[in-house]
């Protein structure tokens, strides 16, 4: 017996959390609408990791909103499965900006590898990004922020306006260190 499976895609109205912080026009979102945003995200992140799978690019454009506010993450064309047994990759893969250190380690570095915490990164940057209007780096060459990355310190919020928890969830994202 054949059954046709139906791929139903969600329309999200709201549009992307680039597009969201794209309408401040140069302000940041409410530090409320970060946490809704990044909580949500984690849920999702949460959620693929337990099915082991890495996103690989996390990013505002990637993070849908529907029309009831709900956050879909979306675009998993650089997604990867893990292997069961070593739960590791290390293919150089991502958008620059938001590429966690230890993915952009693999691209110099044959022997570098890493896991879906590589994702947690990334969702740090997008946190920034919704905070800042951009994520760091963004005003210069894509390889240019791809060599700065690694060797920079992890980046940090750069108004002390916002809360000690947001100050402490973006310093726990980005965490920089080779064995993670």
């Amino acid at each position: 017996m054949y059954r046709s499976r139906e791929l139903v895609m969600e329309y999200c109205g709201a549009g992307s959390v680039t597009d969201l912080v794209k309408s401040t026009k140069g302000s940041s979102l409410k530090e409320e609408w970060i946490a809704y945003i990044c909580r949500e995200m984690l849920r999702g992140l949460s959620h693929l990791h337990a099915c082991k799978v890495i996103h690989r690019d996390i990013k505002g454009q990637n993070v849908l909103l529907t029309d009831n506010a709900e956050v879909k993450l979306v675009d998993f064309g650089v997604s990867a499965q893990l292997d069961r047994t070593i739960g590791r990759r290390n293919t150089f893969i991502g958008t620059p900006y938001w590429m966690a250190p230890e993915v952009i380690a693999c691209d110099e570095n044959p022997e570098a590898t890493y896991d879906n915490r590589s994702d947690l990164w990334s969702l740090g940057i997008t946190a920034l990004e919704m905070a800042e209007s951009q994520p760091p780096l963004s005003d210069m060459h894509p390889m240019r922020a791809l060599f700065l990355i690694p060797r920079n310190p992890p980046p940090r919020l750069k108004t002390k306006k916002w809360s000690k928890k947001f100050q402490s969830f973006i310093e726990t994202t980005l965490i920089k260190s080779p064995t993670r």
